[in-house]
């Protein structure tokens, strides 16, 4: 079987690995690789356990693997600077982290609710499996998992401190870096053990697909992940890997424009929350006062207070993300918001063209209500921070009129 990833493009630029790493497995004279949904491959007429799929691929049956998720696995490979392996969702591949590396005691800090689920899970299925905070002692611990950027602030954490405690334990460090694929981060080059990614998001980017990537630092360890998903049958689908390697050939440039947006539209709104302040320099005009009373704080990686400070821009060389959150001072407030924001789906999840804003209180009760999850989208800056202006200000209107009536 050929050689999954594509060594000619470990060096070249990031759009053209998204546009290119997956060329040496094209057998047709497609341009764009073309959608495959068959599940079985007929045997090769030379011998049955002969290469037929072109001169150097074999493939039999779609749950052992087939040339759409071979193609999404060398782009992702070569992206991400590992050895990916598809899944059929994010939680499905933080499953196969856990079958892989069999953990007894597990060290989580920041997390998504759904990955402390699954370890849940897991503890059913392996008695006397221990779980503490990232923070805690790290006696007896096998496994560190965090998650940088932080879900859903978008804040991010020193990736390479847990890195060497975790080392120094001989524990390995799993780092969900769903929230900033490559370029925007590379955990591996901060001490990471295994990155785990949602495709669904970012690299999915169109909101149209449900697929989660393991990627490992070698061969050995993505060889027997494959296997694993061979026999418990965690694969993603034909038409999903299909619709994942199309996103693929625009993701550098999609997340790098909607994280130069985020980081305006989070400026803005911090502002917008300033001005409303009065000061011993300041008086708010009426209309700062209307835009930015109701804005409790701002949270993302390009305001956040590093403590103690680390080497952020070498660990996030193009940017923080696209995700930050708004804390509101009340949960009608950030509902109201959500509600009147007429540029951002009020939906959950992220990463899509489209900007989307969430009330994660109505999905993770640790999230406060007041919160609001954004995710910036493709739409100009301009149109954004318009739409938001007047979200604010029919907030301001909806209040002056209530109080009205008191």
């Amino acid at each position: 079987m050929v050689e999954i990833k594509n060594p000619l493009y470990d060096t070249a630029a990031p759009s053209t690995q998204a546009l290119h790493a997956a060329d040496h497995l094209q057998v047709t004279p497609d341009v764009a690789a073309p959608i495959t949904v068959s599940t079985i491959y007929e045997y090769s007429s030379a011998s049955v356990t002969a290469n037929n799929y072109g001169p150097d691929q074999r493939y039999v049956y779609a749950r052992e693997g087939t040339a759409t998720t071979t193609k999404a696995e060398a782009a992702l490979s070569t992206l991400t600077e590992g050895h990916a392996v598809l899944y059929g969702s994010g939680l499905t591949a933080s499953l196969a982290v856990l079958v892989e590396l069999k953990p007894k005691k597990i060290a989580i800090g920041h997390a998504y609710f759904g990955v402390k689920k699954v370890i849940e899970q897991y503890q059913g299925l392996v008695p006397g499996v221990q779980v503490v905070g990232a923070e805690c002692d790290y006696a007896g611990v096998d496994l560190v998992w965090i998650e940088s950027p932080i879900n859903p602030t978008g804040e991010v954490l020193d990736i390479e401190k847990y890195a060497l405690r975790a080392h120094a334990a001989g524990a390995k460090l799993v780092v969900d870096a769903t929230f900033a694929p490559p370029p925007i981060s590379y955990p591996f080059r901060q001490g990471a053990d295994i990155v785990v990614h949602s495709a669904t998001k970012y690299m999915g980017g169109h909101s149209d697909l449900l697929a989660g990537v393991v990627v490992a630092k070698d061969t050995k360890t993505a060889e027997s992940l494959r296997y694993a998903r061979y026999i418990l049958g965690l694969n993603a689908g034909n038409l999903e890997a299909w619709l994942l390697l199309r996103s693929l050939k625009t993701l550098p440039v999609r997340i790098t424009q909607q994280s130069a947006t985020a980081k305006r539209i989070v400026a803005l709104l911090e502002s917008h929350r300033r001005l409303a302040v009065h000061t011993a320099c300041h008086t708010p005009s009426a209309e700062q006062t209307s835009v930015g009373k109701a804005i409790h704080g701002v949270q993302h990686a390009s305001l956040q207070q590093i403590c103690p400070p680390f080497d952020v821009a070498r660990q996030h060389p193009h940017g923080f993300g696209a995700v930050f959150a708004v804390n509101f001072r009340s949960k009608e407030q950030a509902l109201f918001v959500a509600r009147h924001l007429k540029l951002h789906a009020f939906a959950t999840s992220l990463g899509g063209v489209e900007s989307l804003v969430d009330w994660r209180h109505g999905w993770d009760v640790t999230a406060e209500p007041t919160l609001l999850r954004v995710s910036v989208g493709l739409e100009s800056y301009e149109d954004l921070a318009a739409d938001w202006k007047q979200a604010l200000l029919a907030l301001d209107d909806h209040e002056r009129k209530q109080a009205a009536k008191l």
